[in-house]
């Protein structure tokens, strides 16, 4: 049996209860609530279901559930709604389906899966109720020019075909050369996300298709699947498995103190290890690793972890690159040094493996090992000096170039402390993170050999009971 220490809480809330939801009135206190869902009960009676961030909702025939039908057709849990936080500042609603018969979602079937919910969506349990889903807690409306109604109207929900997938214009995210939209797998009965890459005039599809194909290859519980492809003369299309549950640094500022308890972190860990290994078993590294390219595959506490956003990945990743990217502050000693001296390089993988320590030491710590305030005097400590005539990557930390500077000032020199306060209990944590985050990138520990560490082997029968029951594999 899986240890407590690995073991999500119940499915049921903690609180047993046959009393109805909350329901909406005019003098009601709405704080804190994010979303409703509208329905109508048997009896002809409108009720709305008030849903809070990290305060799920279920639905089903059972009596503990939060809403209770007792239509035959319903399932004792029928389904779960979860409103958790995304990075972006935003709120991601989403249902998870437990049920045995499924649910009909803006009129698709899906059965066994988690859904994002958009403002103005449907969801319906086959001849039984339905409910309609409203986030109250949306962008203000602008005026884009002074012709625009009063309040302006809501855009309408487009809707694209493309192969066996809806692509519909609700967007998930967009970046400088992507946008990312909610799609409908109609032969799967899942939704999908939709990353749309615009193509530009001289690009060579040849060459984006290769890199497309790898990872189409890729098959992994903790990595982000490539699901499909495909292309037009203006658009190259990435369809995705989609993850509703947040992304990790969100989940992790959550938390008091934003930090993890030893437990859940070795359990992300473990996860996080696992996918790195089997990307560079294939000689695939990732190369900008951080908590917002970690995504969580549902809600919950002791989540299932994917590792996304496969932009900057690099095939052949043994071999010396002089094209340094990702973010500053989750670089190596030696990614800086490239950054900043064009004529040095760096090697993927172990790259890979300092972020993955940089992970580990926020999860644990609750701060950044490197990027901190300016301790006094600090700046005279060190010899090496970034350069100033190199242009920064649009990809880089959003921060400032001063403190940037600091933050590799701080990383070329090796300054990595552990304070007893917070690291004295975990002498194993401790030894595993200062092995990810070693200078020399050839002494620096690699995926396998932080799986076979004593933090990972001192419970490894628990840590992979945990992992089949929770990703079944």
């Amino acid at each position: 049996m899986p240890s407590a220490a690995f073991l999500p809480p119940p499915t049921q809330p903690g609180r047993r209860t046959s009393a109805p939801p909350p329901t909406e009135h005019p003098e009601s206190d709405t704080s804190g609530i994010c979303a409703k869902f509208v329905t109508s009960n048997k009896t002809g009676n409108r009720e709305s279901l008030l849903l809070s961030v990290d305060r799920p909702l279920t639905i089903g025939r059972n009596p503990s559930c939060s809403y209770v039908i007792s239509d035959a057709v319903v399932s004792g849990l029928h389904c779960k709604l979860y409103a958790v936080r995304s990075s972006n500042g935003g709120i991601i609603v989403s249902c998870h389906d437990f049920s045995t018969n499924g649910l009909i979602l803006n009129g698709h079937k899906v059965r066994k899966t988690s859904v994002i919910l958009m403002h103005g969506d449907f969801l319906e349990i086959p001849h039984s109720q339905k409910f309609e889903c409203v986030h109250l807690q949306q962008e203000p409306d602008q005026k884009v020019n002074i012709f625009d109604p009063t309040p302006p109207r809501e855009p309408s929900l487009k809707t694209k075909c493309i192969d066996h997938y809806l692509v519909t214009s609700h967007c998930l995210g967009s970046g400088s050369f992507a946008t990312v939209h909610l799609a409908m797998d109609t032969s799967a009965h899942k939704q999908a996300a939709c990353k749309c890459i615009k193509r530009k005039s001289n690009d060579k599809l040849a060459k984006v298709r290769k890199e497309v194909d790898i990872l189409l290859a890729l098959n992994h519980p903790n990595i982000n699947m490539v699901r499909a492809a495909t292309n037009d003369d203006n658009f190259l299309y990435i369809f995705l498995e989609l993850c509703t549950g947040g992304d990790l640094f969100s989940y992790i500022v959550s938390h008091t103190d934003s930090k993890l308890c030893e437990g859940e972190a070795k359990y992300i860990m473990f996860q996080l290890m696992k996918g790195l290994k089997y990307l560079h078993d294939r000689l695939i590294s990732h190369r900008d690793l951080k908590p917002e390219n970690i995504l969580l595959h549902t809600p919950g506490s002791y989540p299932r972890i994917q590792i996304a956003d496969f932009g900057l990945a690099r095939p052949k990743a043994y071999q010396e690159t002089f094209n340094v990217c990702g973010t500053v502050s989750y670089l190596p000693p030696e990614g800086i040094l490239a950054l900043d001296h064009k004529h040095l390089g760096y090697v993927g993988m172990p790259a890979d493996c300092w972020s993955a320590g940089v992970i580990m030491y926020i999860m644990l710590a609750g701060h950044h090992p490197f990027d901190y305030g300016k301790v006094p005097g600090e700046s005279e400590m060190y010899s090496y000096e970034p350069s100033e005539d190199v242009d920064e990557l649009a990809e880089l930390s959003q921060c400032s170039s001063h403190t940037d500077h600091m933050v590799k000032k701080r990383i070329v020199h090796g300054e990595l402390e552990f304070p007893r306060h917070v690291w004295g209990t975990m002498i194993d944590a401790t030894c595993l993170c200062s092995g990810l985050l070693v200078y020399d990138h050839l002494d620096r520990a690699t995926a396998l050999v932080a799986l076979r560490s004593n933090w990972f082997s001192s419970e490894l029968l628990e840590l992979e009971a945990a992992y089949r029951s929770r990703i079944g594999c």
